[in-house]
């Protein structure tokens, strides 16, 4: 069996893998779990929820990876595109997509920037498109 941590960007993403995804990939003999990106620690609690920059995002997958170096467990994360400039300025292939008239062309330039940042054989990138209009 394989499993599958996904990384969300907030409460609604954790939703739609707890309702939708575990279910869908259980039919295929993948395992799948989710939590939210850490954006704060006090003292023994996290707060999650919100991606409010890269670096925070890719710490908490970073970490993940580390707790769990089983070769049957993969990485992804589910991080929304609503539109380029809603995401943090930080994020890896920022400059570059932003120069992308089509959105399905950000989107790959984007996830193959963050896949070659993370450079972890065990991790596939997957951002969320919304609207194709943007």
């Amino acid at each position: 069996m394989i499993r599958l941590h996904v990384v969300a960007e907030g409460q609604t993403e954790e939703e739609f893998v707890n309702s939708v995804l575990v279910d869908h990939f259980g039919g295929f003999e993948v395992s799948t779990d989710v939590r939210c990106v850490a954006t704060s620690r006090e003292r023994k609690k996290i707060h999650r929820g919100g991606m409010l920059d890269y670096a925070r995002a890719k710490k908490d997958l970073v970490l993940w990876m580390k707790e769990d170096r089983r070769p049957d467990a993969f990485f992804t994360t589910m991080f929304d595109l609503y539109n380029l400039y809603a995401l943090p300025r930080d994020f890896p292939g920022f400059s570059a997509a932003s120069v992308e008239q089509d959105p399905y062309d950000r989107i790959r330039a984007l996830e193959t920037a963050f896949a070659a940042d993370v450079a972890h054989q065990r991790f596939v990138p997957y951002l969320q498109l919304h609207d194709t209009t943007q």
